[in-house]
């Protein structure tokens, strides 16, 4: 009876470690396939810049779940140098998917500039976003923003200015890449319906205007798949849209939401839309239509 009840609780026992053995293979093959490294591109003169945007990235990404291997471990390991270009990287991701396996490979890109005779200086981050097997998957560009530089203001100061815009929009940059790592990549939204890109211009419209049109193809357009590569200088606004719709709905639903926010897509905007392309400009003054006019009487 004791050799029994022994045998039976060790076969008990040994039953547990087999599931606990299972559910952490399981744990490890779950994060594995969610491994992210991130690599700055951002100029050696900017070293600060690019340690504080990966580290808030790294830091967002972490949070939704993603196991994020720091690329100091990764380039040591595949033999490259910490200043390893892009190329040289992407090369190598065979390499890179053995030592983290299926995952996203992300590229972060600086960039700044000042308008000539102005105290403005604009900036923005960028993304290249990579699978470790199949390749590029998406870009985006976060709209740039400008800085007020006052009198006087040297590199400490300007740096005290630039920080709490970076983090901003490092910040969003990698909340907008989870989105975009969320969403079904390929030709399909995983219900056999092919994804159409179109790469979106808007000119002369305000900045509220082209938020609202943003939010409605967004949020209320059927088909939504994504939003990237978003690139705004005034007065224009580009970026890439992903559907599952036609051209032809995009066109009737465009016509409808410019009237919702107020501008007449007959006597207000052009607005083409065709395979792969749309465009939405503000007519000028100088561009105006003019009245109908009696066409009875002068024709």
């Amino acid at each position: 009876m004791l050799i029994h009840s022994y045998s039976k609780s060790l076969f008990s026992l040994l039953t547990l470690a087999l599931a606990i053995m299972l559910a952490l293979l399981a744990m490890s093959h779950k994060t594995m396939a969610n491994s992210v490294v991130v690599f700055s591109e951002t100029p050696a003169s900017y070293p600060w810049v690019s340690q504080k945007a990966t580290d808030i990235m790294a830091s967002r990404f972490s949070k939704a779940g993603y196991m994020v291997t720091d690329k100091t471990t990764i380039l040591t390991k595949i033999g490259q140098p910490s200043n390893a270009h892009r190329q040289t990287i992407l090369a190598a991701s065979s390499a890179i998917r053995a030592t983290i396996g299926n995952g996203f490979i992300i590229f972060v890109d600086y960039d700044e500039w000042i308008e000539p005779n102005s105290r403005q200086l604009s900036m923005r981050l960028a993304a290249q976003i990579y699978t470790t097997s199949n390749g590029f998957v998406a870009s985006w560009v976060e709209p740039s923003q400008v800085i007020l530089i006052p009198e006087n203001c040297n590199q400490s100061c300007l740096d005290g200015l630039l920080l709490p815009e970076l983090e901003a929009q490092a910040d969003s940059l990698a909340s907008n890449i989870i989105q975009v790592l969320k969403r079904p990549t390929g030709s399909s939204d995983g219900e056999a319906k092919p994804i159409q890109i179109f790469k979106v211009e808007m000119i002369d419209l305000d900045n509220e205007e082209m938020l609202e049109l943003m939010d409605l193809m967004e949020h209320e357009f059927p088909g939504f798949i994504a939003i990237t590569q978003t690139e705004s200088r005034s007065p224009r606004l580009r970026f890439s849209y992903h559907t599952t719709v036609s051209a032809q709905k995009l066109n009737e639903w465009l016509r409808v939401s410019l009237m919702e926010v107020g501008i007449d897509p007959d006597g207000d905007a052009a607005l083409q839309v065709q395979s792969g392309f749309i465009s939405i400009k503000r007519y000028d003054s100088i561009e105006s239509r003019g009245s109908t006019g009696n066409t009875l009487k002068f024709n």
